[in-house]
């Protein structure tokens, strides 16, 4: 009897499982159907709303040649906008200049931030073909969105607030916590995450236990974001009204061509071009380059500041020979939908699509919407390291999803992954639950370089991070994959149904899966930015720990160009900070100069008028 009663419970459970199994295989083939189309319906409508902002920009602009300013600042992006504001808040003049135009309507939506990319709010910037990577690629190419929108990056990013270790910044910014942004928003819990974040945080906790990783496991997290009531913030909301008020002025879809050096390489101004016009505006105290690891060396060598050889070799006036643009590092990661899963998650496409999640954002500011993709983080000392007390050289970056979720509608062309790879690799997870657990190189020994294609201003310039020449940075990423596969094999992920996606790698076949010369080859093939280029105005290098260009005046860098090194984590929290410090920097500078001049006046005061 209780045999019988047990088979009849078990096939009736198998076919409920069976059942709910179908339905979620229909609703996914459902969401397949419409996404692409909701998604070409939303990128339509950025181009209009760009479209309609250039218009009505062109219309009603209105700049002065005459005006003079303290502070001119080039971008708009987490650097320039965070010294604009603060600047005014110490009574300066400051005309903020950007190239691109003000976020579109429903921008401060999480969910939807990648769709930014590759739309006119970025600069859609790829690198020269990698020779040691990006294999998986198309034409080995790794494509770099960088925001062309007051905030720059910090409204395409992850919105992450990471500040990594305090190695990262002993010899350079020791004062590093002293600085902060008192209207960032950075609450004390994600308001939306799925099951994943706390299984991978109790895997975590398991693998601690070992010997193989006690005390190699620091600071596993559901990630800090910066946002408020679930919607984005990022650097532009400190652009208000009030600080516009007291001497801030804003020029957008304006693209700065030239820094203007006069005697004693005294930076004066700058020349900018907005709708086929050209502007000059000239600044009192100093000009402050906020363009990033790209825009910023190409701006400086345009300006005549960089290598000597590069420069004349396209003719270009050489003012000061500085290795501008040299040192370039970024965040390699990989692993994606390296993972898939036997359960469905509350971050997921079909989730997203659901009528209810829009309700659910726009009523109270919770529900999948407010997910950035981006739940847990965390470093790890791989075995290369053998005193603990240095910086990690890996982090973990984990999302509940991969670029098979979506069908191959948008995340593979935003990441560049070439079509037979995906139909080969990724497009056969996409009725499964894939997710990333991603090991991304924290600090690359492979370095490379951002150089000027041609002295046209409009001319996007050569990138190239020469990714993984370096055999160190494979040998890391490996023992990354490694740790991924134990992490996997734990109590808390196999309660998930976790599982390593075990179908090879097109180009790899000839490797035994699992073995090192196989995630070799599969490093070098899928091997995905961070999108966190620096280091290619290095302080010690070409600007001084004042972020004054070395040989010039009133000339100064702060963004992230200036980081001699990266930090072991998402790089905004470490621009945030010496953005405020430069900005106090800059502030007593100037205070220092009205002094000055005070003493002037009062001496020609008294001699010549008598008072």
């Amino acid at each position: 009897m209780s045999f019988q009663i047990h088979k009849s419970s078990s096939g009736m459970s198998f076919r409920c499982w069976n059942a709910a199994w179908t339905m979620d295989s229909l609703t996914k083939r459902i969401a397949f159907l419409i996404f692409p189309v909701l998604a070409f319906l939303f990128c339509r409508f950025l181009e209009i709303s760009h479209q309609i902002n250039v218009y009505f920009d062109s219309v009603y602009t209105d700049v002065s040649h005459k005006k003079i300013y303290d502070f001119i600042i080039v971008g708009a992006g987490s650097a320039g906008s965070i010294v604009a504001a603060k600047l005014i808040d110490a009574g300066s003049k400051v005309l903020l200049v950007e190239a691109g135009g003000p976020p579109p309507p429903f921008a401060d939506i999480p969910a939807l931030s990648p769709m930014l990319q590759q739309s006119p709010y970025d600069w859609q910037f790829k690198t020269v073909p990698q020779v040691h990577a990006c294999k998986g690629l198309m034409n080995n190419v790794s494509n770099w969105p960088r925001g062309k929108v007051l905030g720059g990056s910090s409204r395409l990013n992850s919105m992450a607030y990471v500040e990594g270790h305090p190695g990262d910044y002993r010899d350079w910014f020791p004062d590093y916590n002293e600085f902060k942004i008192e209207e960032l928003f950075i609450p004390e819990t994600l308001r939306w995450t799925s099951t994943l974040a706390d299984a991978i945080l109790g895997g975590v906790s398991e693998l601690s236990t070992t010997k193989k990783y006690k005390n190699r496991l620091n600071d596993f997290k559901r990630v800090p974001v910066v946002t408020k009531n679930g919607a984005r913030w990022s650097t532009d909301k400190l652009l208000t009204k009030e600080r516009r008020g007291k001497g801030l002025e804003v020029v957008t879809h304006a693209q700065v061509e030239k820094i203007i050096l006069g005697v004693n390489s005294q930076a004066r101004g700058v020349l900018f071009r907005k709708h086929g016009r050209e502007y000059v505006v000239k600044a009192e105290v100093g000009v402050i380059v906020s363009a990033g690891a790209v825009g910023t060396p190409k701006l400086l060598m345009l300006s005549g500041i960089g290598p000597r050889n590069h420069l004349e070799e396209l003719k270009i006036n050489v003012i000061h020979d500085l290795p501008v643009g040299e040192n370039l590092t970024d965040h390699v990661l990989t692993g994606i939908d390296l993972v898939t899963l036997n359960a469905t998650l509350s971050v997921s496409m079909t989730e997203l699509l659901k009528p209810t999640s829009a309700l659910r954002y726009f009523l109270s500011g919770e529900g999948p919407w407010t997910s950035t993709g981006l739940e847990v983080v965390g470093t790890l000392h791989t075995k290369s390291i053998n005193n603990l007390n240095n910086n990690p050289d890996v982090q973990l970056m984990v999302m509940p999803v991969g670029i098979s979720q979506d069908n191959g509608a948008l995340l593979r062309k935003y990441m560049g992954v070439s079509d037979e790879v995906f139909y080969k690799y990724f497009s056969p997870l996409a009725h499964k639950t894939g997710i990333t657990l991603a090991p991304v190189l924290l600090h690359p020994k492979s370095t490379g370089h951002v150089k000027l294609r041609s002295k046209n201003p409009e001319d996007d310039p050569l990138i190239n991070p020469n990714y993984l020449s370096h055999q160190q940075d494979v040998v890391t990423l490996i023992d990354g994959l490694k740790f991924v596969e134990e992490l996997v094999s734990t109590e808390a992920m196999k309660a998930l149904g976790a599982e390593v996606n075990r179908r090879k790698f097109p180009g790899c076949e000839g490797y035994e899966f699992g073995e090192r010369n196989y995630w070799e080859c599969y490093v070098r093939h899928l091997t995905l930015t961070s999108y966190h280029p620096a280091g290619t105005c290095s302080i010690g290098k070409v600007v001084d720990k004042n972020f004054r260009v070395y040989h010039t005046k009133n000339l100064y860098v702060v963004d992230t160009s200036v980081l001699p090194r990266l930090p072991s984590g998402n790089i905004n929290a470490a621009v945030m900070k010496l953005a405020s410090k430069a900005a106090k920097i800059l502030s007593d500078l100037r205070r220092s100069r009205r002094v000055d001049q005070c003493h002037i006046d009062d001496f020609i005061n008294f001699v010549f008028l008598g008072k």
